[in-house]
This record gives C-alpha cells, structure tokens and sequence, in this order.
C-alpha cells in the first residue's frame, strides 16, 4: 500500500483520482445508455400520463369527428391531349404526350371552372344567390382532387363527401365533364380562333401594303435610290479631311518660320542668322561682294589716310552693298510674312468647305434613319400578314377534325369505409406524438430540477466532499417506522451500514480524526436530525464512548425524536450550573448519552455562543470518544456558524433531489473554511430504488448487486 501510494504526487486528492479513473473508464469504446435508461425510468409515469392523456383526447376527437367517405374514377388521356396550345391542330395527334401536358390535365380537373360545371349539371345551384353558389363551387373545388398514376398517362379523380352516395356520383361527374370539357374547348378554341385571324387578315393586308408604299414616297422623296445612296459624300469628306491636316501643318510651319525671324531681329540680330536669308543666293552674292569691297578698304586705311579719295569711294561702296543686303533680308522676312497667310487663308478656305459636306452628310444620315425605319415597318407588317394567312388556312382544315383527348377509364364505385377519421393512424399518432410530448416535458422537468442527487452533483455544485448517502427506510425494505428502532431491530441493514459509513468518511475527512461531530443543514427538514441519532447511535454500538448534545434550542428535534420531555435537567440547565452530569448509568448496555434541551430553553441562544459551552466541550472531550451535536440549520439561524467553529468536523446534511443548490451554496458560504472544518456534505432520505439509476459513482448504483448481502 506504501508503495502504492508513493507513486501518486502529493498535489493529486482523492477525489482527482478518482476524476482520473472515471475519465479512463469513459473514455473506453462502449455504449452506455444507463444514463438514458435512468431518465426514463425515472420520468416514466410522466411521460406515460401525458401520452395517455393525448391518446384519449385523440380517441374522443377520432369518434366524434364527422366520417368522410371517398369515391375515385380513373381517365386515360389520349395523344389528341398533346394539341392543346398547339398552332396546328391538323398535326396534334402526331404528337407524344408530356409530362407538362399530363399536369395541365390535372389542373383543369381541380380548377374553378369544372367545379362550377359539376354543380350546374348536378343541381346543386339552383335556386342558390350568387353568394350560396361561390360557396358550393368552394366547396366542390377542395373536396376534389387529381393525381398521375406513376408515369402513364392516367389520372386518378377522387372527392371527399359526406355519404358514399354522394361521393360516387360527383366523382363520375368530374370525370364525364373533364372528357366533354376537354372536346368542347377544343370546338371552342378553334372557332374563336378562326373568327380572330379572319378578322385580322384584311387589316393586316392593309397595313402591309401602306408601309410598303411609304416606304417607296420616302426614298423618292430623299434621293435615297439605295441604302449606299451618301458614300460619295463620305469619301469626299475623307478627302476634305486629309487636306485639312495637310494644310494645317504647312500654315503651321510658315508661321513658326516668320515667327522665328521677327525673334531674331527683335532680339538685335542683323538678319544674318535668319534662316531664309541664309540660304538666299542673292544675299550670298551680296556677301561675297562686302567681304570684298571690305578687303580694299582695309587695304587702302592702311596705305591713306581717312580723306583720301579712293579711301572714301571704297567706303561708299561698301556702305551702298550693305544697305542692300539689308533690304534683301526685309524682302525674305515680308515673304515668309506673305506665305504664312496664304497658308491661314488655304486652311480656312479647306475648313468650310469640309463644314459644308459634313452638313450634307448629317442631312443624309437623319433621313437614312427613316428609311431604316420604314423598312423594318414594311417588313414586319408582310411577315405578320403572312403568319396569319398561314394559321388562317391550317384552322380551316382542321375544322370539324376535333377528337376527345381523353376518356373513362374506371367508373367510381361506392366506397364502404370512411377514410376519415382513420382511428388507427390517430391513435398511432396520438401514441408517438404523446410519448415526444412527455419526453420533452420530462426533460423540461428534469432541467427545472434543482435538488442534488448524485455524488459528482454535490461535490460539482458545493465543491466539498461527498461522505455518503442516508438511504431512505422505505426504499430498503424495511419494516421498521422510525429510524432509531431500525438501526436497534437490524444492525446488519444497508440502512446501518450507511451511517457506519458516514462515521468512516468523517474520520477520513478530518486528519486525526473527527472527536467532536457536528450536523446541520441549509434548511429545515433536511434529516439532520434523524442523521446526528443515527450517527451517535453507530457510535455507540460500536463501543465508542459517546454523547449527543441536541443544540437547536427552537425546534429541539433530538428531545422530541428520542422523548426525553420528562427529564428536568439539560443542556441549558448545565451552562446555567443548575444542573450536574451524571455518566454513571447507560441505557440498554450501550455507552451511549443524551444532552436534550428543555422547553424553557428557547432564549438561551447567549449560553452556547459564550464561554461555558467551549469549557464544556473541553470537560466532555476528557470523558468521551464521540460528541454529537445537533445544530440547527445554518440559514435561519446565526448561533449555528459559531457552534459549527467548536466542532472537529461539520456535516451537512442535504434532502436527496429537494435541497436546492443556491442554498445549500449559500449556506457553505457562511461557514467560512478558516473557521470551520466541514467534513462534506451528506444526502439524507436518498430513494436507493430510484437512485441506483443516477450514477455510476454511489454505491447505491449497485444496490440490487450487493442488497442481498444485508439479507
């Protein structure tokens, strides 16, 4: 066992182990619907009574409900079905019949219209106001109803009435109509559409003939001989074009060319640099001339002085050279002046005159566009004219060439049972729908639940440990009334054994032992008090020298469930010093004594909280192996948290499945842990015959396994 034990890390409880192997367990590939079956079990009467319930209100609604009878006829359709819809009637019995074709039939069969038939040749409108009718079609039009018989071409005709007579004779009338109302829409349909197209024909012969010659005045009227009646137009406006943007770029080039001179002379140049005067062979002879004519006056300073005649003339003629050269430079930038607005004028010209042939095109295009439409007139106008002279002549030949597109098959006969209402399926319903019904309220139940049942719920909602399960007498078998009296008639009970292990779970809640045990609960009436005799008792039995001290001073439960009403002395009486203890005597053999209280006791509550209850459990620990005390519910009362610190371990006692949650959280959260050493809580009145199907983890899951045991 030591070694055992040395393998499992200190920081890991009792209860992580056993998380861990109920995780192991779970985790196997096994289906467990214990849980399930538990429910069932459990919620079994609801669930039954709300399905009985059901199928009774069914069974009443299923014999007082009016009986309906139903009546079919079968019809076959024909290919002459096909025609319906179809331009050429002449070619309809050539065709298959479709699928849309067979849904059409169907339809018509449940619509209005032959609903309205069926009650003028059965009489059912006579005499009636328009509004009495409308009803009585209603009426006829969803009792009715039509359905294809797999994939032929048969259709199932059946109505719902009130006796088999009536059934029969309006399904066979629905039957005989839908065969002559399909024939007569036929003969009517051909004729209306005879009278529709020979109508149509002379106007539409007139109407083709108008816009064909409209068609021919427009053309005339627009020397629109042909629809290529404009390209010349547009070719000239191409043209037009080129010579625009050939003609814009020379009016480009002359002007920046002038542009350019005038820049250079205003900028202070003598024309030399212009480009036109530098490739002019006249201002290049001029040139020549002044390089020469400024050698000789060079020539002649250098030999004469500044009046020498020849020096003179030279000079003159090189001056006479130079003006001339200027005047040339001003005849080169006046032409290039003079091409510039040539070139504006070319292009201006060029422009108007490309205005004017697109003018002429938009006038050509505008009335191409009439024609377009004239056209289209003309030829839709003939195609019409030539459809209706076509249809014209195939409704003619197929005059008198309708056939039926449909037939009896199966007359209906009487029918002998209702269909509704069908009592079986009802109560086959009522059956499923009841027992879905109950469970869902049972699960609604169940979740609406906020008792405690199992170990893990109690461990899982307060967080303290689970100590055990106070089996509930009636649910053991046991003929004993009064708990006390069957742990004295039947020591070796599943009843015994539960508080002997409530005794065991104790000890081994409390390190070194639990000397001084104290039992309480949330609320009233959770069992603690049958719990603390119970427990004593065990106690007692088992040698342990031990006492019972009943501390609820309100309800005195331990007095009144053990009768110790005679008795002149108690606890209050002890505190007060009034009163001595006396532990020379037993009862029955047993090391076993009672401390009750009194009934004058009431408002004592001073006593217990004070200083002469702790030196009296100090007095009794010296004499005692167990002390017992009873305390009243930690709630409703304020005393019992500081009765609860004078204890070596507090058990908390919980109604099985009734001890709400919240209170018993609530009534943990007052006895802080730093004060109060709980030992865990225990679930009191706990029904093994129904509690064995909550969890895997109690042991009173196998009770039917180990009951015999106690036998």
């Amino acid at each position: 066992m030591t070694d055992m034990q040395s393998l499992v890390p200190e920081h890991i409880g009792s209860r992580e182990i056993a998380a861990i192997g109920e995780a192991h367990s779970g985790g196997q590939d096994k289906l467990d619907l214990s849980g399930s079956f538990a429910f069932f079990w459990r919620r079994g009467p609801l669930i039954l009574a709300i399905a009985a319930a059901i199928v009774v209100v069914a069974l009443v609604m299923s014999l007082v409900m009016p009986k309906t009878y139903r009546a079919e006829a079968g019809v076959m359709l024909t290919s002459n079905a096909s025609a319906v819809g179809q331009a050429d009637p002449t070619q309809a019995g050539q065709a298959a019949i479709s699928n849309q074709v067979v849904d059409t039939q169907v339809e018509i069969i449940t619509s209005r219209d032959m609903a309205g038939r069926v009650a003028g040749v059965l009489g059912l409108d006579k005499g009636l106001s328009a509004e009495e009718k409308r009803a009585v079609i209603d009426n006829l039009q969803s009792h009715v109803s039509a359905e294809r018989t797999g994939e032929s071409y048969a259709i199932t005709i059946t109505y719902d009435a009130a006796t088999p007579e009536a059934a029969a004779r309006t399904v066979i009338t629905f039957a005989q109509q839908f065969t002559q109302w399909e024939l007569r829409s036929d003969q009517e349909r051909n004729a209306e559409a005879r009278t529709e197209v020979e109508a149509g024909l002379s106007r539409l012969r007139t109407q083709a003939q108008a816009d064909t010659q409209a068609l021919q005045h427009y053309r005339i009227a627009n020397n629109l001989l042909s629809t290529t009646g404009a390209s010349l137009t547009e070719q000239e406006i191409s043209n037009y074009d080129q010579e625009v943007a050939r003609s814009r770029a020379q009016a480009a080039e002359d002007e920046a060319r002038l542009q350019t001179a005038l820049g250079q002379l205003r900028s202070g140049s003598s024309g030399d640099d212009v480009g036109e005067a530098l490739g002019s062979q006249v201002i290049s002879a001029l040139r020549a001339q002044e390089a020469q004519i400024a050698g000789q006056v060079a020539n002649l300073s250098s030999r004469y002085g500044s009046n020498h005649p020849e020096l003179i003339r030279t000079k003159s003629q090189l001056a006479e050279v130079r003006a001339e050269i200027q005047s040339e430079i001003g005849r080169v930038v006046s032409n290039l002046r003079a091409r510039a607005e040539v070139s504006e004028q070319r292009l201006a010209s060029l422009e108007a005159t490309l205005g004017s042939a697109r003018a002429k095109l938009s006038q050509n295009n505008a009335a191409m566009v009439g024609l377009s439409e004239l056209e289209r007139n003309a030829e839709a106008s003939q195609a019409i004219y030539e459809t209706y002279l076509n249809n014209y002549k195939q409704l003619v030949a197929a005059k008198g060439s309708e056939r039926p597109s449909a037939k009896i098959l199966t007359a209906a006969g009487e029918p002998e049972k209702p269909v509704s209402p069908n009592l079986k399926l009802n109560l086959a319903l009522a059956v499923v729908i009841g027992l879905g019904l109950g469970t869902i309220v049972g699960y609604i139940v169940e979740a609406l639940s906020q008792g405690l049942t199992t170990p893990d719920e109690v461990e899982g909602a307060t967080g303290q440990r689970f100590l055990a399960s106070i089996p509930l007498l009636e649910s053991v078998g046991s003929g004993q009334v009064h708990a006390v009296s069957a742990l004295r008639n039947e020591p070796f009970s599943v009843f015994t054994e539960a508080f002997r292990s409530l005794g065991v779970a104790v000890d081994q809640a409390v390190p070194g032992g639990a000397q001084v045990v104290a039992v309480t609960s949330a609320l009233p009436g959770e069992g603690k008090t049958v719990i603390s005799c119970c427990l004593s008792h065990v106690y007692a039995t088992s040698g342990l020298r031990t006492i019972l001290i009943d501390c609820d001073l309100r309800r005195r439960g331990i007095s009144r469930l053990l009768n110790t009403q005679g008795n002149q002395n108690g606890l209050i009486e002890v505190l007060e010093g009034t009163a001595t203890l006396n532990f020379d005597h037993t009862e029955d053999g047993l090391v076993f004594w009672t401390l009750p209280v009194m009934e004058s006791a009431a408002d004592s509550e001073h006593l217990l909280t004070g200083q002469h209850f702790v030196d009296l459990i100090a007095q009794l620990r010296t004499q005692f192996d167990r002390i017992v005390l009873d305390l009243p519910p930690v709630l409703p009362v304020a005393y019992t948290r500081t009765l609860a610190s004078r204890a070596d371990g507090v058990i908390v006692a919980a109604h099985w499945r009734k001890t709400p949650a919240m209170a018993l959280r609530a009534a943990l959260r007052r006895l802080p842990q730093d004060q109060v050493k709980i030992a865990g809580v225990a679930l009191s009145q706990v029904d093994l015959r129904r509690r064995a199907f909550f969890g895997r983890l109690d042991p009173a899951f196998y009770y039917k396994q180990y009951r015999e045991y106690y036998s």
